[in-house]
């Protein structure tokens, strides 16, 4: 009798497990066929993507073979296809590189012009950074204190890896039309500044700020306290004002005061970034 009541137990069990497979069955198995097509659809998107970066980064290095060799227009034609076609990342160094055969030849505002560009193309805020910092300097001459504030008081904020640099072209500007009180506040904030302690940029400062002091003692007048002779010492060259000037802001620190480089405590490889990393710029 026991094994009677145990069949039509498992009869039960069986007809309920049918009647479940009938009614769930199809939706499981669309489940399971969703997530392997979704699997294999990554993984062939994320392939394209790799195969596109390295054809970009091929591309590139290219163009720059055509600069080393001299082939000028040949490289700029290359770089432009890069700046129409390629990901973000590769168009803004495309830019970039653009804006520095300009400089060679001397057009400051085009140059300054492709830095701007590249700034509005690149996602990874290092390099965009950097291209607004190199826009400045091509367009310095052209450009007010103000006109240089508004550019660069996002790039010259704390945790920036171009503050500095920024920090620096402005202080030069404020310097270069008279405006010693920035200047000097600018300068004393780099000097101070324990990420520039190791940095030529914190020498330049440095030097500046000598200039600087030299400057307002020269406009202060003679010490009262200095020997009757001073009065009737002939000017020499020494005591001429000097001019400023980016790569030695003072002739008697000129092996400190180097010529102006992109030197920052947080400089990015571009180009390896974006060859090792290109998740990181949203560019794969």
């Amino acid at each position: 009798m026991a094994d009677i009541f145990h069949e039509v137990e498992e009869e039960l069990r069986k007809d309920k497990y049918n009647e479940l497979l009938r009614k769930w069955g199809p939706l499981a198995l669309a489940a399971a066929l969703a997530v392997v097509l979704g699997a294999a659809g990554w993984q062939g998107w994320s392939y394209l993507q790799r195969q596109s970066a390295w054809s970009e980064s091929d591309q590139y290095f290219a163009a720059l073979d055509l600069v080393e060799a001299e082939r000028y227009d040949d490289a700029d034609l290359a770089l432009q296809q890069l700046v129409d076609e390629a990901s973000p990342g590769y168009a803004g160094l495309a830019l970039m590189q653009r804006g520095e055969l300009l400089l060679q030849n001397g057009d400051n505002a085009g140059a300054g012009y492709m830095f701007e560009q590249a700034a509005e193309r690149f996602t990874v805020q290092a390099f965009a950074d950097l291209a607004r910092v190199k826009a400045a300097m091509a367009l310095f001459d052209e450009l007010s204190t103000d006109d240089l504030d508004n550019r660069l008081g996002e790039t010259m904020q704390p945790e920036r890896p171009y503050r500095l640099l920024a920090m620096e072209v402005v202080a030069a500007k404020a310097f270069d039309t008279g405006n010693l009180e920035r200047a000097r506040l600018e300068y004393e904030a780099i000097a101070n500044d324990l990420d520039a302690l190791s940095l030529p940029v914190a020498a330049r400062a440095q030097a500046a700020l000598a200039l600087i002091d030299r400057i307002e003692a020269t406009e202060g007048g003679t010490d009262e306290t200095a020997a009757p002779e001073a009065d009737a010492a002939p000017a020499s060259a020494d005591d001429e004002t000097p001019q400023f000037n980016f790569n030695a802001a003072d002739e008697t620190q000129s092996d400190a005061a180097a010529s102006l480089s992109v030197d920052s405590p947080a400089q990015p490889d571009a180009a390896a970034v974006l060859d090792t990393s290109n998740d990181d710029d949203g560019q794969d």
